[in-house]
Order: structure tokens, then sequence, then C-alpha cells
């Protein structure tokens, strides 16, 4: 038998008030009483007899042990109240019961016509769909829900997932997916933002990337990364952050993406990353002395360790690379400095070179530094930060540029710099020693 739901069972019921004051009373009972709803409902109707919402609580109560009892005291409650859906959803569960789909049909259609707008009703004329196997149909009613406000959208949304782990749900979504409704990018969110199985999200963006009425949108591209970048699926985020770059944008990728700042920040996946820092503003501008684009950075004599500007690499492991690029100033004061320093992230995160201190040039001044990946490095960084890594109210002021960085592959670390890294990592090492 269809389950009449809570949203229709356990609803608040808004009585439809005679003159008489005793069954007023009665109903303010019914509206609040968790025990006996069935007596309630019947002294309601000792005093007045025409209540439909009496009716129709003393027809849910029969519905098991006196199913033609029910269907009367039902059939009565919506002559009643015709505006009212619930009692035309009770009649279909009875008509189901008795075997009589066709008539179960009729009420379910009658009740999702009458209450188009009303989520309780929606949800309920869902709920027969997917006990039928219809979850076309089902989906319809459960978006007509969910977009007319139902408090349950979450609940809705668990649901979906269990369904997505069968069969049938999985061929139900690559349908919705070709024109998907409203909430679905929500969902999606949602889903690959939580504990769902990857490979279940894995079909979900899969679905989205077949030809649509919609394109996916960017922040379901977000979240699926993300999620691949929290699973440690470096390779496979990254292949997806690539496929979800435009033209102009494609321009710009090697190893490292938009080196040249000649296309807008996004800051997700493999692109440039601006953290927030109360003191200093980080933004393309062009330049003189540079070809369009340049990254500045204005700080405004800030007392704060500076770090707040990265972008996430995917370079080779085992590989060697040579990190290059050009800067100037603009009245910059800085105690220690600046550099950027290419960082492993996974499986630690450790420094495996930098470039020489930034403190300032007010001519164009190019800088470069080698580095060799480990091969157990699978992800990496590469990082403008201030140079002292203990001191957190460096003071900082003025503006520095940048320009044309770039990130190519070498056979081998040059000797100059192979010394250089060994001396700051012997200089590290007896950091990190005790006094």
């Amino acid at each position: 038998m269809w389950r009449i739901g809570l949203t229709l069972v356990g609803v608040i019921l808004a009585w439809r008030i005679g003159a008489l004051g005793v069954a007023r009373l009665y109903d303010a009972e019914l509206a609040t009483a968790d025990r006996d709803v069935a007596g309630t409902a019947q002294q309601a109707l000792d005093w007045h007899g025409t209540q439909p919402d009496a009716l129709y609580q003393l027809g849910l109560s029969r519905l098991r042990r006196d199913p033609d009892t029910a269907r009367a005291l039902l059939a009565e409650a919506y002559r009643l109240n015709p505006t009212r859906a619930q009692p035309l959803l009770a009649l279909s569960a009875l008509a189901l019961t008795d075997g009589q789909p066709a008539s179960a049909e009729h009420w379910v259609d009658a009740a999702a016509k009458l209450a188009p707008v009303k989520a309780s009703v929606q949800e309920e004329v869902a709920a027969y769909w997917a006990t039928q196997g219809r979850l076309d149909r089902a989906f319809v009613h459960w978006t007509r829900a969910i977009e007319a406000g139902s408090p349950r959208t979450r609940t809705l949304f668990s649901g979906f997932r269990e369904l997505l782990a069968t069969p049938i749900g999985l061929a139900a979504f690559r349908d919705l997916a070709r024109d998907p409704p409203t909430w679905w990018e929500s969902f999606f969110i949602e889903t690959a933002q939580g504990k769902t199985p990857l490979e279940l999200v894995q079909a979900l963006y899969d679905m989205r990337r077949a030809p649509s009425a919609v394109p996916l949108s960017t922040p379901e591209r977000m979240a699926y990364i993300e999620r691949l970048l929290r699973e440690k699926a470096f390779e496979a985020a990254y292949l997806a952050w690539i496929n979800s770059l435009v033209p102009a944008q494609r321009q710009q990728s090697g190893f490292l993406y938009n080196g040249t700042f000649e296309v807008p920040f996004t800051g997700f996946g493999f692109d440039w990353h601006v953290l927030r820092h109360d003191r200093a503003s980080i933004a393309r501008a062009p330049t003189e002395g540079g070809r369009g684009q340049a990254l500045r950075i204005t700080f405004r004599f800030t007392r704060s360790r500076f770090e707040h500007f990265y972008q996430p690499l995917y370079l080779a492991p085992g590989g060697t690379y040579r990190i290059s690029g050009r800067y100037r100033s603009d009245k910059l004061y800085t105690e220690s400095g600046l550099r950027w320093a290419l960082n492993c992230r996974d499986p630690d995160s450790q420094t495996l070179g930098e470039s020489p201190r930034i403190l300032g040039s007010e001519e164009w001044t190019t800088f470069s530094f080698e580095v060799e990946v480990p091969e157990e490095c699978a992800y990496q960084e590469l990082r403008l930060a201030s140079v002292d890594t203990l001191r957190r109210d460096e003071a900082i002021d003025g503006s520095l540029w940048f320009d044309d960085l770039a990130i190519v592959r070498i056979p081998a670390m040059s000797p100059l710099e192979r010394a250089r890294t060994a001396a700051r990592r012997s200089i590290l090492s007896e950091e990190a020693q005790p006094d």
C-alpha cells in the first residue's frame, strides 16, 4: 500500500471553524493533540457534523480497519471542502489497496491539479509515482515541491542520493540531466561536498557533461574539482579543470597557468587564488614598461605576514623545473622581503625551492630558480609569501608588480641551483633543531 507520509498524517491541521463555540474548542485540541486524534475528531463532529477537517481526520484513522467507512468520510470531507487535496490522496491510497490502480491514479492526478504549488501535496503525489516505479513522473512533482519552498528539501535530496545508488534511479537521473531541474545545481554541490561515494559523484558529473539543454555551471565544476582534490585524485581534478577552460583561457595553460595575467582570476582549481587581506589589494592591471596586464599588489602599511597569492600545480613527480618571471616595485618598503616558493602539498608540506629575496626595484628585474619535484610529491603550489616565516608583524608598504611568470621543464638542475638548494635545506634543518 502506498504510504501516506508525515507530510499528510502529521500535518498541523488548519480547521474550518463553524459558529458553535464547543466545536471551536475541539478544533483547537485537534490542531495540537498527539493522542486519540480520532476520538477528538468524533467529538468535534458530535457538536457540528459538517466539519470537513474532522471528517478527514476520522477517515484517516479508519483507513485500515474500516476502509468502507473511511472512504465515505473522506468523500464527504472533500465534498464539503473541494479546495483541499488531502482527502483525494487518502482516497487514492484506498483505491490502490483495493487493487484499483486506475482509480488511484485518477485521485492522485486530481490532488496534484488541485494544489499545484502546495509542497506537501506534491511530495505525496511524487511518493505515489515513485512506489509505482514511475520516477519520471515522481521527479516532476518533487521538482514542484522544491520550487514551492518545501521545508523538506534537504530530506528529499538525501532520498535522491539513495535512489542514485540504484539502477532505476541512475537511469532517471540520466534523463533528468538532459534538461536539469532548477534544484540540480544545489543538489549536486551538496552531494559533491558530502560523503556520497566518489563514483556516484563522478557519474552525476559525467551526465551533465553530455549534451544538455543547460550547460554545466561553474559552481558545479568547482564543487566537483574540490571533491576530487579532497579525495587526492589530482590527475582527474587537473583534467576536469583543463576541460572547463574556454579557448581564451586555454591559451594561457602550461605548467603554470596565466603567468602573464592576461585573463581574470577565477580562484578555483589550478588557477590563481587570491586570499582576502585587509591591508593589501591584489589585482591585474596594465603597467608601463610591460605588455598587456600584470599582477599588482598594493600594501597599505600592513603589519602581518603576507602569503595570500598562490596557484596549485600538477607537475610530474621526478621532474626538474625552472620558475622565472619579472618584477618591479613602486615605493616598496619591506623588512625581510618577499619571495616565490614552490611547495609540495601532498603527501607532506615542504618547500622544494624558492626565488631570491625580493626587496624592491623600480626597474623591471628578472628572477629565476630551479626545483626538483620528488617522486612522492603528487601535488604542488607556487606561492608568493613573506621571507620571514616566523615573524607575524612584519611591516610592508608600497606596490609590487609581477609579469611573465613561467615554469618550464629542464633536463637537470644546474650546479649553482643545486648548491643553493642544499644550503637552504641545511639552514632549515638547523632552524628545526631544538636549542
